[in-house]
């Protein structure tokens, strides 16, 4: 009777942990992953995060802001929870990582027919001046391959902006982002096409050093639930399409 006893309030502690401190949860502006809807945060990765509050009975505040402000801020102290974020070796230091939840496609971006003319005329991609969103995978992974990504956005609607004004004749980011980023600026997705395509990476919750082992166990949870019962898809579906799928999840569900 004692051990029973014992074993209930050990649950109850835990599950009170859970909850104990409230979590700083950031997403940044990128459609349709994260983004403000008449300045309510909306879109799929704030969707899937509300769909595990509920689970959770967690209502804590989530806020939009520029992506290299969300970046500082899961370095400075415990209990962050940035909401999409490609796992690389260097932000494992800082980081624990939830997920994948989708699949991104670093892509180059150019404006409509200059991947014809520079072929033609035997150009040197990697010598073309880029740009993309400031310490995003954008920067980093075409840097490391050897691009030469000058300049650095806080937005994907700036990138698109300097872009099509010729600031720069490469813009990487994600394929899910371009086109929204592109209404967003005034123009449409037909004045640009896809340059190239790098790596297929894959996106995840990201949580800071410090933070509640409890609370990262329980969205970890409730997220590996969403995926097997049909919530996650459901979620999915709405936002994003099927090659973004992570290897976890049928499409078939």
């Amino acid at each position: 009777m004692n051990l029973i006893r014992f074993v209930c309030t050990l649950g109850l502690l835990l599950a009170g942990a859970a909850h104990a401190a409230p979590l700083k949860i950031y997403g940044m502006e990128s459609r349709p992953i994260s983004f403000l809807n008449d300045s309510r945060p909306d879109g799929f990765a704030v969707e899937l995060a509300r769909a595990i509050q509920d689970r959770l009975n967690q209502h804590d505040v989530i806020e939009i802001v520029p992506w290299a402000r969300a970046n500082s801020l899961a370095v400075v102290g415990p209990g962050v929870l940035l909401l999409s974020i490609v796992r690389t070796a260097e932000r494992e230091r800082n980081l624990h990582f939830a997920g994948a939840i989708f699949n991104t496609r670093v892509t180059a971006f150019a404006l409509k027919g200059k991947p014809a003319e520079w072929q033609k005329q035997n150009i040197d991609l990697h010598t073309l001046r880029a740009g993309g969103r400031r310490s995003s995978i954008f920067v980093s992974l075409p840097r490391a391959q050897g691009y030469q990504v000058l300049d650095e956005t806080n937005t994907s609607e700036t990138a698109a902006k300097m872009l099509l004004n010729r600031r720069f004749d490469l813009w990487f980011d994600g394929e899910e982002l371009y086109g929204d980023a592109l209404r967003q600026a005034g123009y449409r997705e037909s004045e640009v096409e896809v340059a190239f395509r790098l790596d297929l990476v894959e996106v995840h919750f990201a949580f800071s050093k410090g933070t509640s082992p409890a609370i990262i166990r329980a969205w970890e949870r409730e997220l590996k639930e969403l995926k097997r019962d049909g919530g996650f898809l459901k979620i999915y579906r709405k936002w994003l399409s099927p090659h973004q799928l992570p290897p976890d999840v049928a499409l078939s569900h």
